[in-house]
């Protein structure tokens, strides 16, 4: 497999913003003669994560199956909103992938079908595939492995404070940590955090942003004027319903992160099939939280949990 780092866009600073390509060495399709692409959008909440934190065998097997795999990092909260950052970015590499990237690929000698791109993301970046998905010219398909729906909805629990993580440290607002976060003094926007891994400390913006969702704040964190129907691609379900692409949704049953779940998905399917949408599916992963796709034991076709995350791959595959 090969890689490669391109700017596909730069921020309001000025700074460029990265994604990374990765790519079959040798064509395991030798009679297709160009590679369809796929956009993977990351987790983190919006507040955390990159373009590192996509599950390798994922890359690895989505490479097996031909395809040019982009994966972006996007601008992180609280140095700027959820709109104007992550949504925002999305659309830009979704833009990049279509009209720049071909061009620049050929110097690496690789061929990619700019009309054959499908997206897929995980937590925050599923919720954001569904943006694209909103889009006037969206990808072929998609594949959100546990996004958050709903967002605009007060009765969400993406407004509610998070029970399960009641025991978490609170964030303390001190100096030092608020430097942290916001990254101060330079205040330069942020498009790559590390997550917090158990058993390590985490950093003031790991434990600001857990404390967010125990106290209930988050969504005014992410979309400070309070504009939530800006980052909420279900309010577009009865306007793009008709045009909305094959979608598969991969959801735990054991998963209760504020706006995900399995209820929050039943909705989803239910309200876009009503509104006209050809193709969506709901794909229940037994026993399985959220996240799950990234815990030893679940890459790519191993066990139960790891022939869903084949299967939603390959229905991307044959969607293209």
């Amino acid at each position: 497999m090969q890689s490669k780092d391109f700017t596909y866009k730069t921020d309001s600073n000025g700074e460029p913003l990265l994604a990374i390509a990765h790519w079959a060495s040798s064509p395991p399709h030798a009679n297709e003669a160009s590679k369809p692409i796929v956009l993977v959008l990351h987790l983190g909440g919006f507040m955390v994560g990159s373009k590192d934190t996509v599950a390798p065998s994922q890359i690895a097997y989505l490479t097996s199956l031909n395809f040019l795999v982009l994966i972006p990092n996007y601008r992180l909260c609280p140095q700027v909103s959820a709109r104007d950052g992550a949504y925002a970015d999305a659309v830009s590499a979704l833009d990049f992938a279509r009209d720049v990237l071909p061009s620049q690929l050929s110097a690496q000698n690789v061929n990619v079908d700019p009309t054959r791109i499908a997206a897929m993301g995980h937590s925050a970046g599923g919720t954001l595939s569904f943006h694209l998905a909103s889009q006037p010219n969206p990808p072929k398909a998609i594949a959100a492995f546990y996004p958050s729906l709903y967002l605009s909805d007060p009765e969400s629990t993406m407004h509610k404070p998070y029970a399960a993580w009641a025991s978490m440290p609170t964030y303390e607002p001190t100096p030092e940590n608020e430097d942290a976060v916001w990254n101060r003094p330079s205040g330069a926007q942020i498009s790559a955090f590390p997550l917090a891994l158990p058993g390590t400390v985490p950093k003031p913006r790991n434990v600001w942003q857990m404390s967010s969702h125990k106290t209930g704040t988050f969504m005014s964190i992410i979309q400070p004027d309070g504009d939530y129907k800006a980052i909420d691609p279900c309010t577009k379900f009865a306007e793009r319903g008709k045009e909305w692409p094959p979608t598969l949704i991969v959801q735990g049953d054991a998963d209760d992160v504020p706006g995900s779940g399995v209820e929050y998905m039943e909705h989803a399917v239910r309200d876009l099939k009503e509104a006209g949408a050809k193709k969506v599916e709901l794909q229940v992963v037994p026993g399985a939280p959220h996240g799950f796709d990234l815990f030893p034991g679940n890459g790519v076709g191993e066990g139960e949990k790891g022939a869903i995350v084949k299967r939603a791959l390959d229905f991307l595959r044959a969607e293209v």
